[in-house]
């Protein structure tokens, strides 16, 4: 099944994203996000990994930092209570999400099946990319326990999985920085990600895994958490 197999920490993957989004960027072409419609496709309840405070804190950092040269406009994805790793999408998005949903049960009883046992994960913040949405921070698991922490709640899902099924998240990553607006100088985007494309490692700590679901707050997408459990 293709949401067991591991994701690809190659740097080819990062590098090729890189290309897209210049290209993207030098042609005027990149992604604007706006505000989801009611019957849109993204921002459903999902499966996050969220990063220990010193690293939400260095990503906002960072975040902050390429909001300075992409101009006004722009969602601040790693802004400290944003940021966040998928592990996976679980459904469309809903309004009608209330304290005792069903479905929100049955993920939380799927992700405490999954992650018994399971200690805190660890990651590499290697450096930054480009996309033709965003600037993205890469991450590289330290060994195959995110994974493995991945796999196995598909398996518990069960029937639940449905929403992925066909699809294979490829690699590990942090948006920090979607476009909202026309990015106000493109060439120096490019290079400020550039020069940061091999940055010092960055340790990354993930304690918990949230469920959570989306709502727009006007300047961005915030993630509401509707259950979680600890890594221990």
């Amino acid at each position: 099944m293709s949401e067991t197999l591991p994701r690809r920490t190659l740097r080819a993957t990062f590098d090729q994203l890189f290309a897209d989004g210049e290209a993207a960027l030098t042609a005027g072409s990149h992604g604007i996000q706006v505000a989801p419609p009611g019957d849109g496709r993204r921002w459903g309840v999902s499966a996050l990994l969220r990063p220990d405070p010193e690293a939400a804190a260095s990503l906002e950092a960072l975040a902050r930092e390429a909001a300075a040269v992409a101009g006004d406009g722009h969602w601040l994805t790693g802004a400290a209570g944003n940021s966040h790793l998928t592990m996976r999408a679980l459904e469309w998005p809903r309004a009608d999400i209330r304290d005792d949903d069903p479905c929100v049960a049955r993920y939380a009883d799927a992700l405490r099946t999954a992650a018994a046992g399971v200690r805190p994960l660890t990651f590499a913040v290697t450096g930054l990319t480009l996309t033709p949405l965003s600037v993205m921070a890469c991450a590289v698991p330290a060994d195959g326990a995110a994974d493995r922490l991945s796999a196995a709640y598909a398996a518990a899902l069960g029937p639940d999985a449905w929403f992925e099924k066909e699809f294979r998240r490829d690699f590990w990553y942090l948006n920090i920085l979607h476009f909202a607006a026309p990015v106000a100088d493109p060439r120096a985007l490019i290079d400020w990600v550039a020069e940061r494309r091999a940055a010092a490692s960055m340790r990354l700590r993930v304690t918990e895994v949230e469920i959570a679901t989306w709502r727009f707050t006007g300047s961005g997408m915030t993630p509401q958490r509707l259950a979680a459990q600890v890594l221990a």
